[in-house]
């Protein structure tokens, strides 16, 4: 799904700038934690208003929401059929349904909320619950994951990226690694456990993104 593309240019640490590629061979922290959704306390959209980027937490999972700037001339409204203004609202952009706008300096201008399933019934990305407050997203990168975190806190949400220094020792404390070559790059995929995890968790996650909680 395109989300996961998404998510992981703007949240992943890119590892084609790195001497080695690291993955992890199963979803952090372990398989047996994974879950569907964020415990129902967290229930509702966050949103990062420079972005114009929300997350929905719900029974159904997680989705996220952008929002698609556009406009459409005042000549071409009164040209076309397809389109009506009534007060603030324009029809016909949305096919049964009304978007707010704006008007100025000849066009009207609105914003075209787009959905996409991050964790659902059907998504790659595996949702995985470390306590009450604390999830990882992992991202199904062919058979390999990659990491995020989201902390819940006091109306808030933050997201951390999975990130390191491209240093040949950066897990030497991760004792099962498997190590190929792929497109001249190396690839290390971690397989830690609950104790490596934890070192893993406190040291190489950094905070990129703060989200606030709008509705419930």
């Amino acid at each position: 799904m395109k989300i996961v593309t998404i998510i992981a240019c703007i949240f992943l640490s890119s590892p084609t700038f790195c001497q080695n590629s690291y993955y992890f061979s199963n979803p952090l922290p372990t398989e047996e934690k994974k879950v569907s959704t964020v415990d129902k306390k967290w229930f509702g959209e966050y949103n990062d208003s420079e972005r114009s980027l929300s997350y929905v937490f719900s029974e159904e999972g997680i989705t996220a929401v952008s929002t698609q700037v556009s406009s459409i001339s005042k000549k071409s409204v009164r040209e076309s059929s397809k389109y009506t203004i009534k007060g603030d609202y324009i029809f016909g952009v949305v096919e049964g349904d009304s978007l707010q706008c704006v008007y100025e300096k000849g066009y009207y201008h609105f914003g075209i909320r787009n959905r996409d399933a991050v964790i659902s019934s059907y998504s790659s990305a595996k949702l995985t619950r470390i306590n009450d407050r604390e999830y990882i997203l992992n991202f199904d990168e062919n058979g390999k994951f990659l990491p995020v975190k989201i902390v819940f806190s006091n109306g808030k949400m933050t997201m951390s990226d999975f990130d390191y220094e491209p240093d040949q020792n950066a897990f030497s404390f991760i004792e099962s690694q498997r190590k190929t070559t792929e497109n001249s790059q190396n690839i290390i995929v971690l397989s830690p456990t609950q104790e490596e995890f934890d070192q893993l968790s406190s040291k190489f996650f950094v905070e990129r993104s703060t989200f606030s909680l709008i509705t419930e």
